[in-house]
Protein backbone atom coordinates (compact mmCIF):
# COMPACT_ATOMS: atom_id res chain seq x y z
CA UNK A 1 0.00 0.00 0.00
CA UNK A 2 1.00 3.61 -0.92
CA UNK A 3 2.60 5.16 2.64
CA UNK A 4 1.76 8.44 1.77
CA UNK A 5 -2.28 7.20 0.79
CA UNK A 6 -2.29 5.43 4.23
CA UNK A 7 -1.34 8.01 6.13
CA UNK A 8 -2.84 11.41 4.64
CA UNK A 9 1.03 13.41 4.77
CA UNK A 10 4.27 12.68 3.57
CA UNK A 11 6.43 9.67 4.55
CA UNK A 12 10.37 9.98 4.60
CA UNK A 13 12.14 6.52 4.86
CA UNK A 14 14.29 6.46 7.04
CA UNK A 15 18.23 5.49 6.53
CA UNK A 16 20.94 4.70 9.42
CA UNK A 17 23.88 2.53 9.32
CA UNK A 18 26.43 4.28 11.83
CA UNK A 19 30.20 4.66 10.44
CA UNK A 20 29.99 1.83 8.30
CA UNK A 21 29.79 2.38 4.53
CA UNK A 22 28.43 -0.60 3.98
CA UNK A 23 25.76 -0.65 6.29
CA UNK A 24 24.69 2.73 5.20
CA UNK A 25 25.01 1.98 1.48
CA UNK A 26 22.74 -0.99 2.36
CA UNK A 27 19.73 0.46 3.82
CA UNK A 28 20.31 3.58 1.21
CA UNK A 29 19.77 1.08 -1.36
CA UNK A 30 16.40 -0.92 0.15
CA UNK A 31 14.61 2.67 1.09
CA UNK A 32 14.83 4.18 -2.36
CA UNK A 33 12.90 0.77 -3.54
CA UNK A 34 10.24 1.93 -1.56
CA UNK A 35 7.10 4.35 -2.03
CA UNK A 36 8.41 7.02 -0.03
CA UNK A 37 8.33 10.77 -0.22
CA UNK A 38 11.58 11.36 0.46
CA UNK A 39 14.75 10.33 3.01
CA UNK A 40 15.35 10.50 6.77
CA UNK A 41 19.27 10.40 6.93
CA UNK A 42 20.23 9.70 10.94
CA UNK A 43 23.03 8.83 12.71
CA UNK A 44 25.40 11.89 12.18
CA UNK A 45 27.09 14.17 14.54
CA UNK A 46 27.45 11.76 16.95
CA UNK A 47 31.17 11.51 17.00
CA UNK A 48 32.29 11.23 13.46
CA UNK A 49 35.09 14.00 12.68
CA UNK A 50 34.21 16.42 9.33
CA UNK A 51 37.03 14.29 7.79
CA UNK A 52 35.18 10.93 8.02
CA UNK A 53 31.30 12.38 7.16
CA UNK A 54 32.24 13.41 3.36
CA UNK A 55 32.44 9.68 2.57
CA UNK A 56 29.49 8.30 5.28
CA UNK A 57 27.31 11.15 3.30
CA UNK A 58 28.26 10.33 -0.37
CA UNK A 59 27.60 6.94 -0.07
CA UNK A 60 24.05 7.32 1.22
CA UNK A 61 23.25 10.53 -1.39
CA UNK A 62 25.08 8.93 -4.30
CA UNK A 63 21.96 5.96 -3.87
CA UNK A 64 19.56 8.15 -3.42
CA UNK A 65 17.16 9.14 -6.27
CA UNK A 66 17.70 13.02 -7.10
CA UNK A 67 13.84 14.00 -7.37
CA UNK A 68 12.99 13.20 -3.64
CA UNK A 69 14.49 15.52 -0.92
CA UNK A 70 16.68 14.13 1.83
CA UNK A 71 16.68 15.49 4.95
CA UNK A 72 19.61 14.87 7.57
CA UNK A 73 19.31 15.69 11.52
CA UNK A 74 21.93 15.89 14.20
CA UNK A 75 23.96 18.83 12.12
CA UNK A 76 23.79 21.87 12.67
CA UNK A 77 26.84 24.28 12.89
CA UNK A 78 27.37 26.41 9.66
CA UNK A 79 30.31 24.33 8.71
CA UNK A 80 27.89 21.26 9.33
CA UNK A 81 25.66 23.34 6.85
CA UNK A 82 27.55 23.61 3.82
CA UNK A 83 29.65 20.17 3.99
CA UNK A 84 26.22 18.64 3.29
CA UNK A 85 24.82 21.19 0.87
CA UNK A 86 27.42 20.15 -1.31
CA UNK A 87 27.08 16.35 -0.69
CA UNK A 88 23.15 17.01 -1.63
CA UNK A 89 21.47 17.43 1.53
CA UNK A 90 18.07 19.30 1.27
CA UNK A 91 16.60 19.77 4.42
CA UNK A 92 18.10 20.11 7.78
CA UNK A 93 16.38 19.13 11.65
CA UNK A 94 19.01 20.71 14.08
CA UNK A 95 18.51 22.34 18.37
CA UNK A 96 21.75 24.32 17.03
CA UNK A 97 19.72 27.71 17.29
CA UNK A 98 17.44 26.18 20.70
CA UNK A 99 21.10 25.70 22.67
CA UNK A 100 23.04 28.06 21.00
CA UNK A 101 20.28 30.64 22.63
CA UNK A 102 20.13 28.85 25.90
CA UNK A 103 23.70 29.09 26.41
CA UNK A 104 23.27 32.97 25.73
CA UNK A 105 25.35 33.12 22.28
CA UNK A 106 24.48 35.29 19.64
CA UNK A 107 25.25 34.44 15.54
CA UNK A 108 27.08 37.08 14.29
CA UNK A 109 29.43 35.60 11.68
CA UNK A 110 28.81 37.55 8.35
CA UNK A 111 25.82 36.89 5.90
CA UNK A 112 26.86 37.88 2.83
CA UNK A 113 30.09 39.62 2.78
CA UNK A 114 33.12 37.12 3.66
CA UNK A 115 35.19 40.30 5.68
CA UNK A 116 35.51 38.76 9.27
CA UNK A 117 34.53 40.99 11.79
CA UNK A 118 37.92 40.56 14.31
CA UNK A 119 36.23 42.95 16.80
CA UNK A 120 34.10 40.31 17.73
CA UNK A 121 37.13 38.54 18.93
CA UNK A 122 39.03 40.90 20.38
CA UNK A 123 36.41 41.81 22.40
CA UNK A 124 34.83 38.38 23.50
CA UNK A 125 34.89 36.23 26.81
CA UNK A 126 34.77 32.25 26.74
CA UNK A 127 32.91 30.55 24.39
CA UNK A 128 33.07 33.24 21.78
CA UNK A 129 34.57 32.98 18.27
CA UNK A 130 34.13 33.77 14.51
CA UNK A 131 30.76 32.08 14.45
CA UNK A 132 29.35 33.63 17.59
CA UNK A 133 29.45 35.99 20.77
CA UNK A 134 28.79 35.15 24.57
CA UNK A 135 26.25 38.07 25.85
CA UNK A 136 27.06 36.80 29.39
CA UNK A 137 30.37 38.12 29.05
CA UNK A 138 31.24 41.74 31.38
CA UNK A 139 33.09 42.93 27.99
CA UNK A 140 29.45 43.43 26.65
CA UNK A 141 28.08 45.48 30.03
CA UNK A 142 28.69 48.08 28.41
CA UNK A 143 28.70 47.87 24.59
CA UNK A 144 25.60 50.01 23.44
CA UNK A 145 25.73 48.33 19.92
CA UNK A 146 23.13 45.99 18.47
CA UNK A 147 24.40 42.30 18.13
CA UNK A 148 25.14 42.87 14.54
CA UNK A 149 25.29 46.18 12.96
CA UNK A 150 22.67 46.51 9.78
CA UNK A 151 20.66 43.99 10.61
CA UNK A 152 17.32 43.85 10.47
CA UNK A 153 15.90 41.57 13.46
CA UNK A 154 13.56 43.21 15.74
CA UNK A 155 16.03 42.56 18.44
CA UNK A 156 18.49 44.48 16.83
CA UNK A 157 16.38 47.18 15.85
CA UNK A 158 15.45 48.07 19.57
CA UNK A 159 17.75 46.47 21.66
CA UNK A 160 21.63 46.91 22.26
CA UNK A 161 24.64 44.20 23.70
CA UNK A 162 24.21 45.76 27.01
CA UNK A 163 20.85 45.54 27.72
CA UNK A 164 20.54 41.39 26.53
CA UNK A 165 24.09 41.22 28.81
CA UNK A 166 21.70 42.62 31.81
CA UNK A 167 18.94 40.36 31.19
CA UNK A 168 20.96 37.20 31.00
CA UNK A 169 22.63 38.19 34.31
CA UNK A 170 19.69 38.60 35.76
CA UNK A 171 18.01 35.75 34.33
CA UNK A 172 15.49 37.46 33.24
CA UNK A 173 13.06 35.08 30.57
CA UNK A 174 13.41 38.03 28.19
CA UNK A 175 16.93 37.50 27.17
CA UNK A 176 16.03 34.26 25.36
CA UNK A 177 13.13 35.64 23.81
CA UNK A 178 15.21 38.36 22.53
CA UNK A 179 18.55 36.10 21.30
CA UNK A 180 15.90 33.33 19.70
CA UNK A 181 14.43 36.24 17.24
CA UNK A 182 18.31 37.06 16.11
CA UNK A 183 19.99 34.01 15.85
CA UNK A 184 16.61 32.45 14.37
CA UNK A 185 17.05 35.19 11.99
CA UNK A 186 20.59 35.28 11.30
CA UNK A 187 20.15 31.55 10.77
CA UNK A 188 17.68 32.05 7.87
CA UNK A 189 20.02 35.00 6.68
CA UNK A 190 22.39 32.63 6.27
CA UNK A 191 20.31 29.50 4.14
CA UNK A 192 19.06 32.71 1.97
CA UNK A 193 22.76 33.17 0.95
CA UNK A 194 23.36 30.21 0.48
CA UNK A 195 20.64 29.65 -2.04
CA UNK A 196 21.37 32.65 -3.82
CA UNK A 197 24.78 31.53 -4.20
CA UNK A 198 23.58 28.24 -5.43
CA UNK A 199 21.65 29.94 -8.30
CA UNK A 200 24.11 32.43 -9.20
CA UNK A 201 26.77 29.41 -9.35
CA UNK A 202 29.33 29.93 -6.92
CA UNK A 203 28.25 27.71 -3.74
CA UNK A 204 31.81 26.44 -3.89
CA UNK A 205 33.14 29.93 -3.68
CA UNK A 206 30.83 31.05 -1.23
CA UNK A 207 31.76 27.96 1.12
CA UNK A 208 35.25 28.12 0.89
CA UNK A 209 35.66 31.59 2.07
CA UNK A 210 33.23 30.66 4.85
CA UNK A 211 35.71 28.07 5.69
CA UNK A 212 38.87 30.01 5.55
CA UNK A 213 37.84 32.78 6.72
CA UNK A 214 35.63 31.39 9.98
CA UNK A 215 35.65 27.85 10.47
CA UNK A 216 39.44 27.79 9.91
CA UNK A 217 39.81 30.40 12.43
CA UNK A 218 38.10 28.37 15.09
CA UNK A 219 40.40 24.73 14.52
CA UNK A 220 43.30 25.96 13.64
CA UNK A 221 44.72 22.48 13.11
CA UNK A 222 41.91 20.57 11.74
CA UNK A 223 41.57 19.84 8.17
CA UNK A 224 38.25 20.27 7.13
CA UNK A 225 35.83 19.85 3.77
CA UNK A 226 37.87 16.83 2.44
CA UNK A 227 36.83 17.23 -1.47
CA UNK A 228 33.29 16.06 -1.86
CA UNK A 229 32.09 13.48 -4.58
CA UNK A 230 30.03 15.29 -6.29
CA UNK A 231 27.63 13.04 -8.07
CA UNK A 232 24.02 13.32 -8.05
CA UNK A 233 24.82 16.59 -5.77
CA UNK A 234 25.47 18.67 -8.69
CA UNK A 235 22.48 18.98 -9.73
CA UNK A 236 20.98 19.44 -6.62
CA UNK A 237 23.91 23.03 -6.78
CA UNK A 238 21.53 24.00 -9.42
CA UNK A 239 17.98 23.73 -7.75
CA UNK A 240 18.48 23.60 -3.79
CA UNK A 241 15.80 25.14 -1.33
CA UNK A 242 17.13 23.92 1.66
CA UNK A 243 15.49 24.95 4.61
CA UNK A 244 15.94 26.58 7.92
CA UNK A 245 16.22 23.81 11.23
Amino acid sequence: MDARRKTGGAVFGAIVGGSSLEERQRCAQEVARRNVSGYWIGGFGLGESMNERPALLNAVIETLPEEKPRLICGLGLPEEILQCVAAGVDLFESTYIYHLTLGGFALTFPLDSMEINASNLASSDVGSDLRKINLRATVFRKDTTPIVEGCVCYTCQNHTRAYINHLLNVHEMLAQILLEIHNTHHFLGFFRSIREAIKAGRFEEFRKKFVQNVFLQVNHTMEVFPEMTMGSSKNNMKTWQGTCP
